[in-house]
This record gives structure tokens, C-alpha cells and sequence, in this order.
């Protein structure tokens, strides 16, 4: 950087010989002009409007080198003044650093003296330029992660004061997302994070572009480029060259430069244009492209129904090819993600009816991932999901599998047990256990007996009984209120039970506990 100085004194050999004899260049200065008296100068400041610093002598005809610093520190601020004079007063010294003069020499000059107060004010100038620019960066930056997250408050930055500037943006995400991932220790997910910017960054430098580039959620990497020249074909310089880095990267382009107030219209018009990625023969699209889908996007019914029977009878045809057949399906019909997970999520849970329906245990739902929030962005193709789905039918299957080793009857039982157990403190019967595993009460009646060696009433009363011993001993309860908690219609028929199955009364149970505790 190449700062502006202009030399003002009265007296043409000082002025010439300042300007010509100092090697002012090797500090990074360039004497743009001289003049000749204050109001000389004041003229030349105006012309010039670029003048960093000014060297000029106090005693001048017409206006002096205080009033042309007066003037200079009412309209030009930024300009720094030395003053040179010949006059050794305090008073000409005083006066001058209340007008913001940098410094005041006295004639003849220290040429080493001067080279060296001009180096310290160019330093100045440059740090003060470059907070100024790392302000006006952060105000920037603030106002669009504004734009995006929607962030207000008082601390935060006023968008307002950066609304006119006029942004480029484009989102990218890497195509193989997950599979990336997978294998990284915490401190390489964050060196490839770091890598992916850095490289987005670098590129758009190489044409003296400046960007911000940040994460909107897992692999959506949102840049805004910010540049006074905007002739340049972003897509095409950029796409290019980083493809020819091996970074596989997908991209979504927009159309033109807006203003920053736009920019959370314009992210959703990048967001909803992705979608459109997993079936395009090209790893990037603009916004305005016109890319339709060609077919409607029909239910795989037959499919549905192939797949169903594949996990639920274990045997026919092979799991990975009929999944492999229904995303054919999907891709070959363009459905877009989201949708194929929704209709993934409704095979699913039908698979799993049919599942528990012939008698296998319920599964954990945490061990599927069409069971929870599947993110597109993330699982961002079809051969992802596929993976993830394949892995949740993997699970039934194997369930199923197991399922046909095991008795039937014994699995009848334990449904029976289940229910049982959840409801035995009501007023439960035979007929409604037998209804719920789908069984006649007679034959429920002579498996349980036949599988527990004890029949149905004596099996839930003795649950009763148990959970009467604990209540018994814990609570103050009444007897009668126990009986009734437990489950029994009668007390006189829980007591008898009750001593059936222990040897005692409930009440004599209780004196008994107390003395032992």
C-alpha cells in the first residue's frame, strides 16, 4: 500500500529538496505535490482526495501552518500533519497539538528524525485501516448469519447498515457425505470441515475475491462472496477448479447478486433447488435452471408388497435385490428424498405390524433409523438411504428368522404373560387374554396350564397375592382397600386366597412382618 503525501512550505528549495532528496518510496510513500502557502494547499487537498499526510512550515503568506491544520482538523481528519518551523516556541507547539497535529520540528530538519515519525505514521494508518476493515468484516458477517439464523437482540450488529451491500451465494455439500464421515476420529471431522472452507475460500482469493462461507446445519456450507467487481462467473471458475482438487462436491448456485436483506429468501431458493441433485446427471445446479420431474411419483405398491414378504417369510427373494429393485424405483421416478423416506418409514412400521402380528416381540424402535429423524442433507443420495433401510429390514428379518425356531406355543404364553402382568389388578378373564393373542379361552386355558403347570386364576392370584404382601408391609392401607387395590372383587376371597397361598390371614401377615423388622 502506497501512501499520499503532499510538502507545503513557502520556500521552493525546502519544498523541492524535501520531496527530491528523501527516499521516500522505500517507505511506501509517494510525494504527490507540493505547495507554497496554506491556501495553496487547502486547494491541492481537495484535488488530490486521497492525501494521507501532510509536512508543512508555520510561516506562510496568505493562510499559515496552523490554520491549514485548523482546517485540515475540522474537514480532512484523517490526515496526519508534521509541522516544520524555525521559531523554538512552546506556544506555536501547544497550539498545534490541539489541532491534532502528529508531530512538530524544528528547521533545519533531522532528515533520519522526520523518515522515522512518517514510518510510525503510516503504521498507524495502516492499523487503523485495518481495524476499520475487520469491522466493517465482522458487521458483515453478523449481518448475514442475521439473514440465516433470524438473530436479534442488541448486541448484535445492525443489519440495517450493510443491507445495500450486494452479496453472491451459493451452498455446496459433499456428495458422499456420511460414508466421509464414518471413519473420521473428532479431530479429523473438524480438519475436514476446516479443509472444505478453507479450499471454498482460497479458490475465490485466487480471482481477489473476498467470501464468508459457514455450516447452516451438517453438510450445507453457505457462502457469500462480497466484491466491488462482480463480473466474474462464479459456477464456472469455481465448480472447475475445486473438482480438479478430487474434493467431490456438490453445488447450488444462484442466479445473480443481491442484497443482503434478500439473503434468506434467496438461501431457501438454494435449499429447495438442491432437491433436485439426487436425480440430475451433474454435481451442481443453478437456481434458474428448469428442471422438472418427468413422471408422477407413484406408490410402489408391488414392490411394497415383494419387500413385505421377503422379511416376514425369510425365504424367496434376496433382501438386497428386491431393496435394490424399490430404489431403482425411486430414482428411476425422481422422487425427492424426503419422499422416499416417507415412504420408507410407512414400509417400515407395516413390516413391523405384520412382524408382531404373528407373534414376535416387540423391537426397540431406537435400533431403527427410519424410526427417528432421517436427514437428507446428511444421507444425502439414494444409495445412503438405501443403506440405512436395508440395515432396518436386516433387523426384522433376522427377528423373523429366530422367530420360526422358536415354539409357537411358548411365545403364545409369554404374550399372554405380558398382558397378564399389565393387567392384573383389574378385573381380568380368560376370554379377554385369549382375545388378545388371538386364541380360544379353551385352548388358553390348556396351554397355560400345560406350559406354567398352574391354570389362569391361580397364576393371577398369586400376582395379587405378591403385590398384597408388599402393600402390606409398606403401606398403611386397610386390609379391605389392599384387597381392592390388588385387584380381588371380594374380601372375603381375598383373605381365603390370600392364606391358600401364605399360611396366614393378611392381617396376621402384617403383625408378622412387624416383629421380624
Amino acid at each position: 500500500m502506497t501512501f499520499k503525501m503532499l510538502i507545503v512550505d513557502d520556500e521552493p528549495i525546502i519544498s523541492r529538496g524535501l520531496r527530491l532528496t528523501i527516499p521516500w518510496e522505500t517507505i511506501n510513500v509517494e510525494v504527490v505535490d507540493t505547495a507554497y502557502d496554506g491556501e495553496d494547499a487547502i486547494e491541492k487537498v481537495k484535488q488530490y482526495g486521497n492525501i494521507d499526510i501532510v509536512i508543512t512550515d508555520v510561516r506562510m503568506p496568505k493562510a499559515d501552518g496552523l490554520q491549514l491544520a485548523s482546517f485540515l482538523y475540522g474537514n480532512y481528519p484523517h490526515i496526519r500533519t508534521i509541522i516544520l518551523s524555525g521559531y523554538d516556541e512552546f506556544a506555536y507547539a501547544q497550539k498545534a497539538i490541539k489541532l491534532g497535529v502528529e508531530d512538530y520540528l524544528l528547521k533545519p530538519v533531522n532528515i533520519d528524525e522526520l523518515v522515522e515519525i512518517v514510518k510510525n505514521i503510516t503504521n498507524k494508518i495502516k492499523q487503523k485501516q485495518q481495524e476499520q476493515m475487520d469491522q466493517n468484516e465482522t458487521g458483515l458477517q453478523n449481518a448475514i448469519l442475521q439473514q440465516i439464523s433470524d438473530l436479534q437482540g442488541s448486541h448484535t450488529t445492525k443489519s440495517d447498515e450493510y443491507n445495500h451491500i450486494m452479496v453472491y451465494t451459493f451452498i455446496s455439500m459433499h456428495q458422499h457425505y456420511m460414508r466421509k464421515i464414518n471413519s473420521l476420529s473428532d479431530v479429523e471431522y473438524e480438519e475436514f470441515l476446516g479443509g472444505w472452507e478453507k479450499t471454498i475460500e482460497s479458490e475465490l482469493q485466487k480471482y481477489g475475491l473476498t467470501s464468508y462461507s459457514f455450516f447452516t446445519e451438517e453438510n450445507i456450507l453457505l457462502t457469500c462472496v462480497y466484491s466491488e467487481d462482480r463480473q466474474h462467473l462464479i459456477p464456472d471458475m469455481l465448480q472447475n477448479s475445486i473438482q480438479s482438487d478430487g474434493i467431490t462436491l456438490q453445488f447450488v448456485w444462484n442466479d445473480e447478486w443481491i442484497p443482503i436483506k434478500n439473503l434468506r429468501t434467496a438461501f431457501t431458493e438454494l435449499i429447495n433447488k438442491g432437491r433436485f441433485l439426487p436425480f440430475i446427471d451433474r454435481p451442481s445446479i443453478v437456481v434458474s435452471d428448469q428442471v422438472t420431474r418427468a413422471t408422477d411419483q407413484l406408490y410402489p405398491t408391488k414392490l411394497e408388497k415383494q419387500l413385505i414378504d421377503t422379511v416376514i417369510q425369510v425365504e424367496g427373494l434376496d433382501l438386497h435385490f428386491i431393496t435394490n429393485e424399490l430404489f431403482r424405483y425411486f430414482s428411476e421416478n425422481q422422487f425427492f428424498l424426503k419422499e422416499v423416506v416417507q415412504v420408507c418409514r410407512g414400509m417400515l412400521n407395516k413390516i413391523l405390524n405384520h412382524y408382531e402380528s404373528l407373534g414376535g416381540t416387540k423391537v426397540n424402535q431406537s435400533v431403527f433409523h427410519y424410526k427417528q429423524i432421517v436427514n437428507v442433507h446428511v444421507n444425502n443420495s439414494y444409495e445412503l438411504l438405501e443403506e440405512l433401510f436395508y440395515q432396518d429390514l436386516s433387523i426384522i428379518r433376522k427377528e423373523q428368522a429366530e422367530l420360526k425356531n422358536v415354539d409357537k406355543q411358548d411365545l403364545l404364553i409369554n404374550h399372554a404373560k405380558e398382558y397378564i402382568h399389565e393387567y392384573y389388578k383389574m378385573n381380568i378373564k380368560v376370554h379377554e387374554v385369549a382375545d388378545v393373542i388371538n386364541i380360544t379361552p379353551n385352548y388358553l386355558s390348556s396351554l397355560f396350564k400345560q406350559k406354567t403347570g398352574v391354570n389362569f386364576n391361580e397364576y393371577v392370584n398369586q400376582l395379587r397375592v405378591d403385590e398384597a404382601k408388599i402393600l402390606l408391609v409398606e403401606t398403611p392401607f386397610k386390609v379391605s382397600e389392599i384387597s381392592e387395590q390388588v385387584g380381588f372383587q371380594e374380601y372375603k376371597y381375598f383373605v381365603g386366597v390370600f392364606k391358600k397361598l401364605t399360611g396366614m390371614t393378611p392381617t396376621d401377615y402384617r403383625k408378622f412382618r412387624k416383629l421380624q423388622d
